[in-house]
């Protein structure tokens, strides 16, 4: 990427003077132009400390609302994919839950610029083209129109995982699910047991 060099005669923020109406007003001009003449203060509040009057107070939350909008939409572009089990196996035709995922993936590729990602064939490249072009053909029959080059053949951004390791992760979730979720110590008085049940509740009539 190539980044162009302002011309010369642009004021930049080292030449600009440090306006601070408050310290003005609590310590004086005296100490106001001893700043401007610091070479070490204009430099830290050009790169660091800012402006008085450059700077726009930002409403509440909106650090964690940018955050949240930015995962959202990385979110958003890593389900654009359409995988292997999606096609019937050795050929271009969708299957039924890749009809079903082109439907879903088609609205959000009306509301967001990300591409829809064709997974590579690496043993057949041709097949994957081939793919590309029936969901092509598809989304052309659809109300939005989309362009070519928002349909891609590469490696979808989510890895799936393993068998192996799904089949270790899928037991531990079985086991936890029948032993009421994680163990949790019990005390003397019988309080906080896995079950909720407690030593006074055992025995006890109802109503008393």
């Amino acid at each position: 990427m190539v980044v162009d060099a302002p011309p010369d005669d642009v004021e930049t923020r080292l030449d600009r003077p440090p306006l601070d109406p408050v310290a003005l007003e609590r310590k004086g001009p005296h100490f106001f132009f001893k700043k401007i003449r610091s070479w070490h203060w204009r430099r830290a509040q050009g790169k660091v400390l800012g402006y008085p009057e450059e700077f726009k107070p930002r409403p509440l939350g909106t650090s964690v609302h940018a955050m949240g909008r930015t995962m959202a939409a990385n979110g958003a572009e890593a389900r654009l994919a359409l995988h292997h089990y999606d096609f019937v196996p050795g050929s271009a035709e969708l299957n039924e839950r890749g009809r079903d995922q082109l439907q879903k993936l088609s609205a959000q590729l009306a509301a967001s610029p990300y591409p829809l990602i064709v997974e590579r064939t690496p043993n057949d490249p041709e097949l994957a083209g081939e793919r590309r072009r029936a969901v092509l053909d598809l989304l052309a029959a659809a109300s939005f129109p989309i362009a070519e080059d928002r349909v891609l053949v590469g490696q979808p951004l989510p890895f799936g995982m393993s068998g192996v390791n799904s089949q270790v992760i899928s037991a531990n979730i079985l086991n936890r699910t029948q032993q009421y979720g994680p163990p949790i110590p019990i005390n003397a008085n019988g309080v906080n047991s896995p079950s909720g049940v407690t030593n006074q509740m055992i025995g006890a009539v109802p109503g008393q």
